[in-house]
C-alpha cells in the first residue's frame, strides 16, 4: 500500500462525487479499492433501511454474497472480520466490513485508511448537499436500495438469457453503462423491462465451453 496509490484512489473517488453520480457504481468501485489497498479477501457496504435493517449494497472479493454472511462473525473461512461505521454526526447509517484470511489485528494505518474510506462511502450516499435534510437522506437510501434490487434482478435476467455467470452479467452492465453514459440502475431497469433500447447489450457471443 503506497502513498501514491492511496492518493490516486481518493482523487478518483472524489472525481465521481459530481451531480447525478451513480451511487451504486461508486460503492462498487469503493469496495474494490478496499480489497486492493487494504490487502483483505473481501469487502462490502451494508446500509440500514427505513426500518433499521441492514441491506448489502456492494461487495468485492470472493466468498460473500448476502447481508447475512457479512454479519456472521463465526464463519470459519475468516480469520478476521472488521467493521467500520458509516456515521452521519451521531447516527450510524451502515458499515464498511472487511474480511481477512490472516489472523491478528489490522495495522493502525490500515484501520485508519479503512475508516476514511467508510467516511467517503457515507458522503457518497448522502450526496453532500442533502446531509441536513433527514427526509432527503431517507429518500436517497430508499433509491439506492431500490437500485440494488433492480441490479440483482437484471443480473438474473442476463444470466439466463445469455447463459453467462452472474459476475459476467454484472460486468456487462457496468461496461454498457459507462460506454453509454447512463446510470447502472437505469441499465438494470431497462434489462428488467426487456427494453429494445438495450438490444445491443444482449447481443453478445456466448462464452466458449471450457474443456
Amino acid at each position: 500500500m503506497s502513498e501514491r496509490s492511496v492518493a490516486q484512489t481518493f482523487l478518483e473517488l472524489a472525481d465521481t462525487l459530481v451531480e447525478r453520480f451513480d451511487g451504486i457504481e461508486f460503492l462498487h468501485d469503493l469496495v474494490e479499492r478496499c480489497v486492493e489497498l487494504l490487502g483483505v479477501a473481501a469487502a462490502g457496504i451494508l446500509v440500514a433501511d427505513d426500518q433499521g435493517v441492514l441491506r448489502l449494497m456492494a461487495t468485492a472479493g470472493e466468498g460473500v454474497s448476502s447481508a447475512e454472511e457479512f454479519q456472521n462473525g463465526e464463519d470459519s473461512r475468516w480469520a478476521g472480520i472488521d467493521a467500520f461505521p458509516m456515521r452521519m454526526r451521531t447516527d450510524v447509517i451502515g458499515s464498511l466490513t472487511l474480511f481477512r484470511t490472516s489472523p491478528g489485528a489490522l495495522p493502525p494505518e490500515t484501520a485508519a485508511l479503512a475508516q476514511s474510506l467508510a467516511n467517503v462511502a457515507t458522503i457518497s450516499l448522502l450526496q453532500v448537499r442533502a446531509v441536513r435534510q433527514d427526509s432527503v437522506i431517507a429518500e436517497q437510501l430508499r433509491t439506492a436500495l431500490a437500485g440494488r434490487v433492480a441490479i440483482e434482478q437484471a443480473k438474473g435476467v442476463l444470466t439466463e438469457r445469455l447463459e453467462i455467470g452472474v459476475a459476467d452479467a454484472f460486468s456487462l452492465m457496468r461496461t454498457y453503462a459507462r460506454n453509454t453514459g447512463q446510470l447502472l440502475s437505469d441499465i438494470a431497469g431497462q434489462v428488467n423491462a426487456r427494453s429494445p433500447e438495450i438490444a445491443g447489450l444482449t447481443r453478445v457471443s456466448k462464452p466458449r465451453p471450457r474443456w
